[in-house]
């Protein structure tokens, strides 16, 4: 029976936070996917290109979920593709005009809710909360 009140709490705090409106994002055109394509690509270097892989392995997700992601994001001119010379294999991707224009424009809304949780937890709870939350995210879909 105790591991059952243990289990409603945990379910009650996973409630709370949800209704928090703590992760609540900004509404834009683009998707929380997309954004975080191209968070990753300019925070790399805003002038520099990136490879497909590397951006999939930061964000932890499949190359061909990331190159479904960057086709969309190069038909809406926020990102250009360009193939390695040296190995084919190899696909850099780079912010054009528009995809800096938009990062600038979104990013201080975007991280505004998680800056708040990091201000209110301090330095050390948000990287206890970071690692619960990496350690939860390496189970997988349940």
């Amino acid at each position: 029976m105790k591991e059952y009140r243990t289990l409603q709490k945990l379910d009650r705090s996973l409630q709370a936070f949800r209704r928090s409106g703590v992760y609540r994002r900004i509404h834009t055109e683009l998707s929380d996917a997309d954004i975080m394509v191209l968070f990753c690509v300019a925070f790399c270097d805003l002038n520099q290109k990136i490879k497909l892989s590397d951006v999939a392995k930061t964000l932890r997700v499949t190359l061909p979920a990331i190159t479904h992601k960057v086709n969309d994001l190069v038909e809406k001119k926020y990102l250009t593709k360009e193939t390695s010379t040296k190995d084919l294999r190899v696909t850099y991707i780079k912010l054009t005009h528009e995809g800096k224009a938009f990062v600038e424009s979104v990013q201080e809304a975007y991280y505004k809710p998680l800056r708040v949780l990091a201000d209110h937890l301090g330095e050390e709870d948000t990287k206890e909360l970071m690692r619960l939350l990496d350690k939860i995210s390496q189970l997988g879909k349940i």
